[in-house]
């Protein structure tokens, strides 16, 4: 006589759990250098929108920049 193991209710529910947060998982895609790219361009950004504000506020005081 063959014995065949079915599996037990606690085991099919421990395989549908682990098969749910697979699918939840997601990859990342973004290189390490495409993360370097983008923080670099959102502080330069920034300090340009600090320069930019400084001089107007500058020249709204009356100071000749240029």
């Amino acid at each position: 006589m063959v014995m065949v193991r079915e599996m037990t209710m606690s085991e099919s529910r421990r395989n549908r759990r682990k098969a749910k947060k697979n699918k939840r998982q997601s990859k990342n895609d973004i290189s390490q250098k495409d993360k370097i790219i983008c923080i670099l361009a959102i502080v330069t950004i920034f300090i340009i929108a600090a320069v930019a504000a400084y001089y107007y506020s500058l020249s709204k005081a009356g100071v000749n920049l240029f």
